[in-house]
């Protein structure tokens, strides 16, 4: 009988951390915010060009009016966290989340025209040791496009901002 309890104690426990681990939210903000640890941009009529990175490289299409950008986050000692790239190339935000904490970063793509329309977009949270997301933006040719960077969903903890053209 006490070897039976034991189990359902044991049992009742495991149960119990493992909603409460998989109902979690994510974890408290970085602190301090992650910081810009490379920052590279292109005149796309130029390209293709390609800039390396400890990720995974970029690589920019030719697009005659666009400005490619890609920005990599890291922490305090250089350690890379997060990379946004912006590709004038049929408007595609890339965005990845490469350190399994827990934790992201949040863009807020507006451009110029069309009363600031915007979206707040983030790469899908998981187990992987990479997290990747890809959206195609549609964005008309030659907009100023602003990538604002949020370590929060709520987008009060303002990290970056960064500037590019479709």
């Amino acid at each position: 009988m006490r070897n039976r309890t034991i189990a359902s104690l044991v049992a009742v426990v495991s149960a119990a951390v493992a909603v409460t681990t998989m109902t979690t939210a994510p974890a408290s903000a970085y602190n301090p915010d992650p910081r810009v640890i490379q920052n590279d941009s292109a005149r796309t009529v130029y390209c293709p060009c390609r800039f390396d990175d400890a990720i995974d490289g970029t690589y920019f299409q030719k697009d005659d009016g666009g400005v490619g950008r890609k920005v990599v986050f890291g922490n305090q000692s250089g350690y890379a966290l997060a990379k946004v790239e912006f590709h004038p190339y049929d408007e595609v935000l890339w965005m990845y989340d490469v350190a399994n904490d827990n934790d992201g970063l949040y863009y807020k793509v507006s451009y110029e025209g069309d009363g600031g329309r915007y979206g707040l977009y983030m790469p899908p949270g998981s187990s992987d040791i990479w997290d990747v997301k890809k959206v195609n933006l549609d964005i008309p040719e030659g907009r100023s496009v602003t990538i604002t960077v949020y370590d929060d969903r709520g987008m009060t903890d303002h990290v970056s901002t960064i500037k590019a053209t479709a």
